[in-house]
């Protein structure tokens, strides 16, 4: 039996969707540690705001600071990641629909041509038939 290249191809888009998933499921749990510690840097910023705790804000607050910042900044850099890896497996999933219209597309073309056949072989029949009579 002949191979189906577009059975093959199938397989592959299938397993591209598959890492593409993967990927996405990844970039999502990055982003949602990385918001996690952004919330936690701010959390704590306004936690040293409280009263009591001027003496040591001071010299906390540079540090706190700076560590706020690196965590919207990673938060920004894994949204873009998630955005990016979204935007992957939309393709991916794009090209399954589309290599599925046209297995879809073939296999109607296919069925189209044996009913030509089918009817051709009934028409050739039907001739003989009408010539022995």
């Amino acid at each position: 039996m002949r191979r189906d290249p577009l059975a093959a191809l199938a397989r592959l888009r299938r397993l591209e969707s598959d890492e593409a998933r993967r990927v996405l499921g990844e970039a999502n749990s990055r982003l949602m540690a990385a918001e996690l510690r952004a919330a936690a840097a701010v959390a704590a910023l306004r936690l040293e705001r409280q009263p009591g705790g001027e003496a040591d804000y001071g010299q906390w607050l540079a540090r706190g600071v700076a560590e706020r910042d690196r965590a919207i900044r990673a938060a920004g850099f894994a949204d873009e990641s998630a955005t990016i890896a979204r935007q992957g497996l939309a393709e991916c999933r794009a090209a399954e629909r589309a290599l599925e219209h046209l297995r879809e597309a073939r296999a109607e073309a296919a069925r189209r041509q044996a009913a030509r056949r089918s009817q051709s072989v009934l028409d050739e029949a039907a001739a003989r038939l009408a010539l022995r009579e």
